[in-house]
């Protein structure tokens, strides 16, 4: 049950990012959900089931996205697998902790995205992406992220509360 609603939540996400979130863009970047669902995977599930959400999440970005397959499983894996080993020494309550912790994310993320264009494809990316639109996205990730954090844990809550079997799912 608890993987119908998570694959639920995750057509949701997807379907927003891809349609919606496009129209919404701070200097060219926008929010990326996929993003924030592999860190709050990462840190939120129990044992290695962030690992394998974040590789999930990553497949289906590349194959959805239409660019180089394998540049989101990649980073979303890492991310998954970083923050399910160190989500027991992470205080991730809060506005600011989870702030800091999806800044770190997308600078990593937009970091493998620069290295694997510019070294694997020979790519010309202007070397401004790395001071211009990192910095963007890395904000606006970390400004919007904790939000959706919140709400991702009040509907974890309301349903475990309709729920209480799958507590131990989780």
């Amino acid at each position: 049950m608890i993987i119908l609603i998570f694959i639920i939540v995750f057509i949701l996400l997807f379907a927003l990012q891809t349609s919606l979130l496009s129209h919404f863009s701070v200097g060219g970047v926008t929010l990326d959900l996929a993003l924030i669902l592999s860190v709050y995977c990462g840190v939120l599930l129990r044992g290695d089931r962030g690992i394998w959400v974040g590789f999930s999440i990553g497949l289906v970005q590349d194959c959805l996205s239409g660019s180089l397959l394998g540049v989101n499983t990649l980073s979303k894996s890492i991310i998954g697998f970083t923050f399910s080993r160190l989500k027991d020494k992470l205080m991730v309550e809060g506005f600011i902790p989870i702030s800091v912790i999806l800044l770190a994310a997308s600078f990593f993320d937009g970091l493998v995205y620069y290295l694997a264009l510019t070294t694997l494809l020979k790519a010309q990316i202007p070397f401004s992406f790395l001071f211009n639109t990192l910095p963007v996205y890395a904000m606006v990730n970390a400004l919007v992220g904790p939000i959706l954090f919140f709400f991702l844990n009040w509907s974890a809550k309301r349903i475990l509360r309709k729920f209480p079997l799958l507590e131990g799912t989780s």
